[in-house]
């Protein structure tokens, strides 16, 4: 584990340690199970989106050489 230091407001801090008292557990524990909740939620938010609406596109045409000759349509003058 790594140490940090923080400051938050007093408020949350008594509410930590409220909770803290009544798991009867360590103050750390509960900020840490806190934390990796929040990290948790964050990350949801950043989930990169479905392709799944490409493929309602339903493309069918276009070059047959397509993957073989990428370079070729992305940069032909």
């Amino acid at each position: 584990m790594i140490r940090t230091q923080i400051y938050i407001p007093d408020e949350l801090h008594q509410e930590a340690k409220t909770i803290a008292k009544i798991n009867e557990e360590p103050l750390a524990k509960v900020l840490r199970r806190i934390i990796t909740a929040g990290i948790k939620e964050e990350r949801q938010k950043l989930k990169p989106k479905s392709l799944s609406p490409l493929t309602k596109l339903n493309i069918t045409d276009g070059p047959k050489d397509l993957s073989s000759n990428m370079d070729k349509y992305l940069y032909q003058e």
